[in-house]
């Protein structure tokens, strides 16, 4: 089974009710960044939302910063932030699956396709 990184947007859509990316994610061993995590726990309306989320979440891995990807997205951002709009969680999340060599499940192509080194599905 293919790994994957997988992206806020992904799960986003399926806790909306997307069947076809729920379906998706069953095709890899998802890995989901530690920046994910908290951008989706901080979305939570409530406190029963927070723990839905928990419990979806803990189905996958979480990959966590580290000192290289955190180096690395210092860099992205440098790199690319004025030019094409990189914001710094795209480049944390970009930066932690280029450390991982995991490719980027995303429904936002246009934030991460032109950064090095990383490959987008």
């Amino acid at each position: 089974m293919d790994k994957v990184a997988v992206d806020t947007c992904i799960f986003i859509s399926i806790f909306r009710g997307d069947e076809i990316l729920f379906d998706t994610l069953s095709k890899y061993q998802v890995h989901v960044p530690s920046l994910v995590v908290m951008e989706l726990l901080q979305g939570a309306l409530n406190k029963i939302e927070l723990r839905k989320i928990e419990r979806f979440l803990a189905n996958y891995e979480t990959i966590h910063i580290t000192e290289y990807s955190s180096r690395q997205a210092i860099e992205l951002v440098k790199s690319y932030s004025k030019s094409h709009g990189l914001l710094i969680p795209d480049a944390i999340i970009a930066s932690v699956s280029i450390e991982r060599k995991l490719p980027l499940l995303t429904l936002n192509l246009r934030d991460f396709t032109f950064i090095p080194g990383l490959k987008v599905i």
